[in-house]
């Protein structure tokens, strides 16, 4: 089940781009004439503040893109985009660790806000319908069906990281690479479009053997030489999706253990959106697998101690917490994880995994009742992915580093 949802999961990191330059004239751009100078510049303040995680002018802005262009898809669609950043944020799932998981596609009871969600789909589904009118006029218009592209992999994406819903994710996001394949056969040089491809080529390429058969046999094909090839592509040459690439490209540089190019990502990141502390969160673990553990902490402590990011103080108590259990200081992970639990406002999903990682924590320490104390605060909250089952598990026998 899992190998079947990466095929997409990564599809629509941060589905953001936009048209891209340079169709050669037997592809229409039917969308350019409605591209004024207000609207690109909507536009690239609404992608800056997002990459800011300033929610807010985000909004504001696409929704003065969509009051400026109507009938353009990208207004509707980056409010939509919006939406699912806010909501991966609000519930402290903007993590790659996370994703990369088992625990993560376990079943539980977690939905999203049913408003929200009509939300999105009803913008994802604006973005779509314009997209289409404008195929009705235009077969071969290419930012018709790129832009489509992108709403279905958003949609995707929302399915497969709040909902949930695994199955749908993979059948938007395969829609979304279809449509941008179709893009890249029409005009072979809009780049953004690589994008998805690119994601899906190195997906499908790093499944494991029995599953690449089977996945050939149904018509997907991919290489991750060539995935990360057409990744690159677009961080170099691309439109507004470079930045795009490169978050797709840091998802999968650990796999190839790419952790200097990493480095040098996520410090060109925290130069560019500095208000974005997922970046520096991530930074942070990258020091670790570089062996660079002093670094690491006292990026962790400046923004532990940091005012500015009090509102998701819980994330970055957790995430140092889980960077200590790599240096092995379990009592400095304990103290982090109880500091999560203790915080008034912290994400509930958060809380009962810090309790989970507080128990472990206690286990590798032989304070085994006070670990059991622990599992058994876990059981009695909301199941957060597979949390009750370890919980169990912890209790019949005590957690241990090397399972």
């Amino acid at each position: 089940m899992r190998h079947l949802v990466l095929i997409v999961f990564f599809l629509a990191p941060w589905p953001v781009g936009t048209t891209a330059r340079g169709a050669p004239a037997t592809p229409a751009k039917g969308f350019a004439p409605l591209e004024t100078q207000t609207f690109r510049d909507l536009r690239a303040k609404g992608y800056d503040a997002l990459y800011n995680m300033d929610y807010a002018e985000a909004r504001a802005a696409f929704e003065g893109m969509a009051r400026e262009a109507p009938e353009h898809p990208a207004g509707y669609l980056y409010q939509a985009t919006t939406l699912w950043l806010e909501t991966l944020n609000r519930q402290r799932r903007l993590r790659s660790n996370l994703y990369s998981n088992e625990s993560f596609f376990a079943k539980t009871e977690d939905k999203p806000d049913p408003k929200t969600d009509a939300r999105l789909r009803a913008l994802a589904q604006a973005a779509i319908h314009r997209a289409e009118a404008a195929l009705k006029r235009q077969p071969r218009d290419v930012d018709a069906i790129y832009l489509k592209g992108l709403a279905h992999g958003l949609v995707g994406s929302w399915e497969a990281t709040v909902n949930r819903s695994f199955f749908s994710a993979l059948r938007n996001g395969l829609k979304s690479y279809e449509a941008h394949r179709e893009v890249l056969e029409l005009d072979p040089d809009y780049t953004d479009a690589h994008l998805t491809t690119g994601t899906y080529n190195y997906i499908v390429g790093s499944l494991p053997f029995f599953v690449k058969i089977l996945a050939a046999i149904g018509g997907y094909r991919g290489s991750r030489e060539a995935g990360l090839a057409e990744l690159n592509l677009v961080a170099s040459k691309g439109q507004l999706a470079r930045d795009d690439a490169r978050v797709a490209l840091l998802a999968f540089y650990p796999r190839e253990k790419k952790y200097q190019e990493m480095l040098r990502i996520l410090e060109y990141f925290a130069e560019r959106y500095p208000r974005n502390y997922v970046f520096r969160l991530e930074r942070a673990g990258v020091l670790i697998t570089l062996n660079r553990p002093a670094e690491s902490r006292r990026l962790f402590e400046a923004m532990a101690g940091d005012p500015a990011l009090a509102r998701v103080s819980d994330l970055v108590q957790y995430q140092y917490a889980e960077a200590l259990v790599q240096m092995k200081a379990y009592a400095e992970a304990l103290d982090r994880f109880r500091q999560v639990t203790r915080q008034p406002g912290a994400a509930a999903e958060l809380v009962t995994q810090a309790h989970l990682g507080a128990g472990r924590m206690l286990d590798l320490l032989r304070r085994r009742e006070e670990a059991k104390a622990e599992y058994r605060i876990v059981l009695g909250r909301g199941n957060v992915f597979d949390s009750h089952e370890l919980a169990k598990d912890h209790l019949d026998e005590p957690y241990r580093m090397d399972r």
